[in-house]
């Protein structure tokens, strides 16, 4: 066809043990396509992944001050305790470079706010616990985003860094309930009765506005002499004559991906700071960050387009990583309220090296807002949830209105955990490693 200088191909197709029903290509695809690439196949939340970091806290120490905590995070996240000052070049490095172009622009005198754990942590070491460091995009411009960066050497504090998003996304404090592995277990620093933090959260508005654009550019490529596909996916070909669109593209998807990671680094040190603040000091190191919405090229010339689908390779794509005896950490959650689970991958060729990145929805959030008022209320009880509400102070008629939100994302809305994690088992995509259960969940 016209503007491909290879013949187009949908490779393979892979479908993770939690499918189910999404805006346009259904959550839990992995496609490989040749000679184009797919900007719709990903979503809208581009860059949209997981995160876990460990603590020397046991559960023991820690439950004490959950009620305090409760009231402290509420402050951090949603009552103006963010404090995250930055420069308009210093968000442009954010951008070009994700963590590291970050670090290279924030002198180590700025150490308001968050930077004072900013500065304190081992940033080389959390770059090769990220996924994309393996794939990283080299991106020396900014497109359509200069409203986000702000004045170019004044600090100023933004809307979305710090922002956990809305729908399915979360921070959540847990704990390791049980070891899985035990080798594996010990070698990335798990225990059982430990306290951990995870962070499933994405790029949030920018990414969005990356997103839009590029399935905007995407259509305009597109020939007016032939049909327009019905279903509204346009594909962007690999070859010379797109060069600026796939220049493009690259810039979009890779500002997103980097604002997605960063932006989950700083959630966590949210959550780090109140620790510190109401429990005591802890090291905190990073077991792993992974996106699950993303587009990646690799050795032999294809692209693999994830959506709702966590990488998972095995030994040998992990050579010259810290995992390269044990294979890619799956950071796999449960509905709230559900176990957790850290797996590791096992590069399963047929399923792309890929695996679930949660349990999946089994009802619509539609569907959860009407009935089942025995089992939230249950939910309710037995579980902590940090909400930008005030429980205890709401008028009545907000309250019910969030409640409604909260409903949508309530454990009768989604599948069971344990099957997801026993097929990824049985079919040989990952192994086992550690179940985690939750403590406390903060929800945007």
């Amino acid at each position: 066809p016209d503007g491909f200088e290879q013949k187009p191909r949908l490779e393979r197709v892979a479908l993770t043990p939690d499918f189910h029903k999404g805006s346009g290509v259904p959550v839990g695809t992995v496609l490989q396509t040749r000679g184009f690439v797919l900007p719709q196949a990903i979503g809208n939340d581009v860059g949209c992944g997981m995160r876990l970091h460990l603590t020397d806290f046991s559960f023991e120490q820690l439950e004490p001050h959950l009620d305090c905590l409760e009231g402290h995070l509420r402050h951090s996240f949603f009552e103006g305790g963010r404090n995250i000052p930055m420069t308009g070049i210093q968000r442009q490095s954010l951008l070009e470079g994700g963590i590291a172009g970050l670090a290279s622009s924030v002198p180590r005198s700025q150490d308001e706010g968050l930077w004072q754990l900013w500065h304190r942590r081992n940033l080389e070491h959390d770059m090769q616990h990220t996924e994309d460091q393996h794939s990283s995009f080299p991106l020396t411009k900014n497109l359509g985003l200069e409203d986000f960066l702000g004045e170019a050497h004044s600090l100023s504090r933004d809307a979305q860094i710090g922002s956990i998003g809305g729908g399915n996304h979360f921070v959540e404090l847990q704990r390791v309930t049980q070891i899985l592995e035990p080798t594996t277990a010990h070698a990335w620093g798990l225990q059982v009765g430990k306290v951990v933090v995870m962070v499933h959260s994405g790029s949030l508005g920018l990414g969005h506005l990356c997103g839009s654009t590029l399935r905007q550019m995407v259509r305009t490529v597109f020939p007016n002499s032939l049909e327009h596909p019905k279903n509204g996916f346009f594909p962007l070909p690999i070859s010379e004559k797109y060069h600026n669109q796939l220049e493009r593209c690259t810039h979009l998807l890779g500002h997103a991906a980097h604002f997605a990671s960063v932006n989950r680094l700083f959630l966590a040190l949210m959550v780090q700071q109140t620790l510190l603040e109401r429990v005591g000091d802890t090291d905190f190191p990073l077991l792993y960050d992974a996106a699950h919405n993303m587009i990646w090229q690799d050795h032999t010339g294809t692209h693999l387009h994830r959506k709702g689908a966590t990488p998972a390779r095995g030994l040998e794509a992990m050579q010259n990583t810290p995992f390269a005896y044990y294979g890619e950490p799956v950071l796999v959650p449960g509905s709230m309220g559900a176990s957790s689970f850290i797996l590791a991958g096992q590069g399963h060729p047929e399923a792309l090296e890929s695996a679930s990145h949660g349990a999946g929805r089994s009802r619509s959030r539609g569907e959860a807002m009407r009935g089942f008022e025995a089992e939230f209320a249950q939910f309710l009880q037995d579980f902590r949830v940090v909400t930008p509400l005030d429980w205890k102070n709401a008028r009545a008629d907000i309250k019910a209105k969030k409640l409604l939100e909260l409903r949508q994302e309530a454990p009768f809305a989604y599948k069971g955990i344990g099957p997801v994690i026993e097929s990824l088992i049985g079919a040989g995509l990952a192994r086992g490693v550690a179940e985690l259960k939750p403590i406390l969940t903060i929800k945007g």
